[in-house]
């Protein structure tokens, strides 16, 4: 499924995409020995590449007890979700210095990625680590800083910095390979 969120200009130069609300919800009922464990559910949210240079989605999860949830919440009417004057907003956007990349990056070039990963673990060790941009940021780390030194954990390789750890989906995955 595709949607389309509003767009806010924030002066003449800059607009940013509104945050949206979705609610998933299943059909259908477990069978009670299934429903004893945790159950994974995979979504995926992508930005047509020709925009991913600029923004990304980043997703919020929660579960949900209807029986939990106070009346009037969004997620009882999410059709009519316009946000109160007592909603929390996010922050402002949290800047990403790397990118867009330079037009003289090089994918085929290791140096290149190397000093990608140099300048995505400053701007990661100075960010705030309850920022979900942090997250991002250091999945996005692992990735360039792998890159870079693809025989990574073999071989030769500087050391990061160690405030960064080896956690997320993508380093896990490679060091268990």
């Amino acid at each position: 499924s595709t949607v389309y969120p509003g767009v806010l200009s924030e002066n003449t130069e800059n607009a940013k995409l509104q945050t949206m609300l979705l609610t998933i919800e299943f059909s259908g009922r477990l069978p009670r020995h299934l429903s004893e464990r945790s159950i994974p559910v995979e979504i995926s949210v992508s930005i047509a590449e020709e925009f991913g240079c600029f923004t990304m989605p980043i997703i919020h999860a929660m579960s949900v007890d209807p029986w939990c949830t106070p009346p009037g919440s969004p997620v009882n009417n999410v059709s009519g979700f316009e946000p109160s004057e007592n909603s929390i907003l996010p922050a402002d956007d949290v800047p990403i210095p790397f990118l867009p990349l330079p037009s003289e990056f090089d994918y085929t070039k290791r140096k290149d990625w190397a000093e990608l990963s140099q300048r995505i673990e400053k701007w990661l060790i100075e960010l705030d680590t309850e920022l979900p941009e942090w997250s991002w940021g250091r999945d996005t780390f692992w990735l360039m800083f792998v890159a870079a030194f693809p025989s990574f954990p073999r071989g030769t390789w500087p050391m990061w910095d160690p405030r960064i750890p080896l956690e997320g989906a993508f380093i896990e995955q490679w060091l268990q390979d």
